[in-house]
């Protein structure tokens, strides 16, 4: 194929190009410049470097009106009377960080402005799609916001699809079920898709099709030094491997593209159980998963209830048609009978709002969240786990913890292959819980859980991110590498983390 210039571009490329031009007839918003950018910087085949801008003097301050006069999109700035609004993530307890300014990017270029400007007066950075971070990086007291949820457009052709960051993964769900096609991704369906991707994706098709991140086959990022460049694994090799699960550390992206699995109709069931058979619960599920087909999926979820005691229950997904024959499996493998179940067969969308509790816009709330990576689930382990959420219900806690799965197709990869670690491992543990429990009630909870999984616990899950945790703890044998490339495309930690590196 030949592009308008008449240079011959790939397959790949047309996609991420010539499609991505079509997109803005489809009503997504911003597609088209996106599109028409990624075109000329794929057919190019090189970085684009931002100019040199003469030096200011600290004295003079930040320029905030040439900033704007430089940009497609806009600046907001405190005294702006859309800043409050403009500063809100999704977690109530961040609202009061102020960032310096945010700047709400109309394209890539817009990107490596912000990125310029930053360097001049000395900011820290942070980006904004889905406003999800559990450690409220996207709205930092002091930083620079790049916000990207102006860059908009989904396109789907021949099993990839090209991603804009600043869709929800509802607005690409439904976008990509126009063609039959989806991605493996996780169960909130107001997170961003970017911010998820970065830090790997996991969700009820992971034991099927792996984590959001491998799927991802190229992007187009802003590095901090403003250079607008490619990665994928003949494209800057480095950069893709961090990018597939090393969260936002080494630039903004500005467009994904992933290859895509089916959008299927899915038997969904919801198992509730007695608190008191927790530990039966999940030691089963343990034993059901050793024969389970990849297409069958379960987490466990033990809620405290304030009191002392405890609710369990599970989220089973399996092929349409199947559900009698599969929860019947897994109960026997339980081998005590739920209190209630809840058989339902739902297509794509509505398993997808049936799993996020009924809707696709959760309102806003305060809630802590943090987690472990345990290599083995043995009944020891199970039996502090519950432990750990019990003594939390014992003294008036709500909150909640949900183990999620780590086989199947998560283990296709080597824990090198990608920045995603955690590939021989058993489960992922989430701790949390939310308003009204007081954060730092919710921290002593998560301490104690931490502490009970001693030593277990090989790690946690980046986009599950708390504050003041070392690089290792999320990235284990990948650290080091991390720390390395971070060190060579970020010197002067422009890119704000909460992270020790």
């Amino acid at each position: 194929m030949k592009s308008q210039t008449g240079r011959s571009i790939s397959r790949g490329t047309f996609l991420r190009g010539a499609l991505g031009i079509a997109v803005a007839g489809a009503g997504l918003a911003g597609a088209s410049r996106l599109a028409v950018f990624d075109q000329a910087a794929s057919a190019a085949g090189a970085e684009r470097k931002p100019p040199i801008a003469p030096a200011r003097t600290a004295s003079d301050g930040p320029d905030w009106t040439g900033l704007q006069g430089k940009l497609r999109g806009r600046v907001i700035m405190p005294a702006d009377p859309r800043y409050a609004q403009t500063k809100e993530v999704f977690n109530t307890r961040f609202d009061d960080q102020t960032p310096t300014a945010v700047v709400q990017v109309a394209d890539a270029e817009d990107v490596a402005t912000a990125f310029a400007f930053a360097a001049d007066n000395n900011l820290q950075v942070a980006a904004r799609a889905g406003g999800h971070s559990y450690a409220g990086l996207s709205t930092a007291t002091g930083t620079l916001v790049v916000d990207v949820r102006g860059l908009r457009g989904v396109v789907a052709a021949d099993g990839r699809a090209v991603v804009a960051p600043g869709h929800t993964l509802y607005e690409v769900y439904q976008e990509l079920d126009k063609t039959g096609q989806s991605l493996p991704t996780g169960m909130c369906p107001s997170v961003g898709v970017a911010g998820l991707t970065l830090g790997g994706g996991y969700g009820s098709d992971a034991r099927a099709h792996g984590l959001t991140c491998d799927r991802l086959t190229a992007a187009t990022l802003v590095l901090p030094d403003g250079t607008i460049t490619e990665a994928s694994a003949a494209t800057r090799p480095d950069l893709f491997w961090a990018l597939r699960g090393g969260g936002p550390l080494f630039g903004i992206v500005t467009s994904m593209t992933f290859d895509t699995i089916p959008a299927l109709t899915k038997d969904v069931v919801r198992l509730t159980f007695s608190g008191d058979d927790a530990e039966q619960v999940i030691n089963g599920w343990q034993q059901w998963l050793r024969d389970a087909p990849r297409e069958q999926w379960a987490d466990v979820s033990i809620d405290a209830n304030g009191e002392g005691g405890l609710h369990c229950w599970m989220q089973l997904v399996c092929p349409e048609g199947t559900s009698d024959t599969v929860a019947a499996t897994l109960v026997e493998a339980i081998d005590v009978a739920p209190i209630a179940t809840d058989p339902r067969t739902l297509t794509h969308l509505d398993t997808v709002l049936y799993l996020a509790g009924g809707t696709a816009d959760q309102p806003r709330a305060a809630f802590t969240n943090g987690s472990d990576i345990v290599s083995t689930l043995t009944p020891d382990t199970v039996g502090r786990i519950v432990d750990a959420v019990t003594r939390f219900s014992s003294v008036g806690g709500t909150g909640w913890v949900q183990i999620n799965t780590l086989d199947g197709a998560v283990r296709d990869l080597s824990p090198t292959a990608t920045a995603y670690p955690w590939r021989n491992h058993a489960a992922m543990v989430e701790w949390g819980a939310y308003e009204p429990i007081p954060h730092s009630a919710a921290l002593d909870y998560l301490a104690d859980a931490h502490n009970a999984l001693t030593p277990e616990s090989v790690g946690a899950y980046i986009n599950y991110l708390e504050p003041g945790d070392p690089i290792s703890r999320y990235y284990g044998p990948n650290h080091t590498r991390l720390a390395a490339l971070r060190a060579r495309v970020d010197p002067d930690d422009r890119i704000r983390t909460v992270l020790n590196t």
